[in-house]
């Protein structure tokens, strides 16, 4: 097995522990009584952090928190791109949960072609 496509693995993995991890940090903050507005708040921050840690570590092998600002910049791009899309297909008749599920591939490969390329790119030797 080739190395991009054992990266290619390792991210859709850590997409399911990421996912999983946004959740339980949304409900824990639901279940201890927190407003929506603070849960769904401390949950992304939450997460958006843990997502910087396990796919910088677990599939590109760099946490250096120098990238941060470009993995938020890339982030705030691809819940753009989210958006956009919802909209789109929203305009076009799709409901709202088909319409997310549809997407799931387009963005699951920006993500992986974004983070590679934009976040995580390492330099060539000179």
């Amino acid at each position: 097995m080739n190395r991009d496509y054992r990266r290619v693995l390792r991210f859709l993995a850590v997409g399911l522990l990421n996912t999983g991890f946004g959740y339980a940090c949304y409900a824990a903050f639901i279940v201890a009584g927190a407003p929506l507005w603070l849960a769904v708040s401390g949950a992304t921050v939450l997460a958006f952090l843990f997502n910087f840690l396990s796919y910088g570590g677990l599939v590109f092998d760099n946490t250096s928190y120098r990238l941060l600002p470009r993995f938020l910049v890339f982030y705030a791009g691809l819940g753009s791109l989210n958006f956009g899309l919802l909209r789109l297909l929203g305009w076009l008749g799709a409901p709202p949960l088909l319409a997310q599920a549809l997407l799931l591939p387009v963005l699951a490969l920006a993500g992986y072609l974004g983070l590679r390329s934009f976040v995580f790119r390492r330099r060539r030797a000179a």
